[in-house]
């Protein structure tokens, strides 16, 4: 059993609704003799400020760098929110833990219902460490990213709503296709269940060793999304009749690019760490968030009776 843990703890929604969960788990955790270890965000909200008191504060990956020893990542809130965390940690291999405060959380593994029971679980190893993959972008072209890196996905777009781009894709230098589309998706295994399972990509199980391409309304009815592997450099360029820019994201984070740039995608160099409790799979998750096995048919005729 982890007598004595050290937990870093993310928190930047700073909902109302969320207010007293927050509060009453940051609470448990030092009642149980955690360490806390805390960003920044926490010491701006007064109702913190006495269970936060004396911790460690960090902000940066730098900052967390330079604090040794931790145990575990918690972030609170949701896949937005545990996108962000894995940009803080980054290459430090500290494993990961989501706590879902949001609506459907493919990342997060503990809810507010379960979180003092999944942590005694913590406390007791009895969980696994997922690895997740990411994907990792260069250009030929320097760019005004903070990382160059992703655990969901990699995304152009077009900057004209009323024009379609051409995107050409290479994979180990082999010319695969040009796209005629609003934009393209490249998603990680992990990521197959966020934007491009929106716009028709198969879902992917994360521990798969693979990328999936996935165009974005495509203008051309035969072209479907494309599964290769992970460890495949994926080599992008964009066309546009009417802008010599193009939208770039690498998750939640997005810039304008001109249209001269090449992309190079690979898979990165680390992967992240993930916290999967005993009592949890990825099958469960998605019975669970897509309501897989729901006859809805049956619900809207009973709700329809009533």
């Amino acid at each position: 059993m982890l007598e004595r843990m050290k937990i870093a703890v993310f928190y930047k929604k700073h909902s109302e609704n969320d207010k007293e969960f927050i509060v009453t788990a940051l609470q448990f955790l030092k009642n149980n003799g955690v360490q806390l270890v805390v960003h920044d965000k926490l010491t701006v909200k007064s109702y913190f400020e006495q269970i936060i008191k004396d911790c460690p504060v960090f902000s940066t990956h730098e900052d967390l760098k330079k604090i040794s020893n931790i145990d575990f990542f918690f972030s609170f809130g949701g896949d937005g929110s545990f996108i962000d965390a894995v940009k803080l940690v980054g290459s430090l291999n500290i494993p990961m833990v989501g706590i879902n405060t949001g609506r459907i959380g493919f990342l997060t593994t503990i809810t507010k219902k379960n979180f003092e029971q999944q942590f005694q679980m913590l406390r007791e190893q009895r969980f696994i460490i997922e690895k997740r993959k990411l994907l990792h972008l260069d250009t030929d072209k320097p760019l005004h990213l903070c990382n160059s890196f992703a655990l969901n996905d990699i995304t152009v777009r077009t900057t004209d709503e009323d024009s379609v781009c051409g995107i050409e894709i290479w994979v180990n230098d082999i010319p695969v296709n040009t796209y005629w589309a609003d934009g393209l998706i490249v998603a990680t295994a992990t990521g197959s269940t966020a934007y491009s399972l929106s716009c028709g990509g198969s879902i992917i199980h994360p521990a798969s060793s693979v990328n999936i391409i996935t165009p974005i309304a495509s203008h051309t009815l035969n072209i479907r999304p494309i599964i290769v592997n992970a460890n495949d450099e994926i080599k992008i360029k964009v066309h546009s009749r009417r802008t010599d820019k193009f939208s770039l994201a690498l998750d939640n984070e997005r810039i304008i690019v001109p249209t001269t740039t090449t992309l190079t995608l690979s898979s990165e160099d680390f992967e992240i760490s993930m916290v999967r409790f005993h009592n949890t799979d990825f099958f469960s998750v998605i019975r669970e968030k897509l309501l897989w096995g729901i006859d809805l048919r049956n619900t809207t005729i009973k709700q329809l009776s009533r």
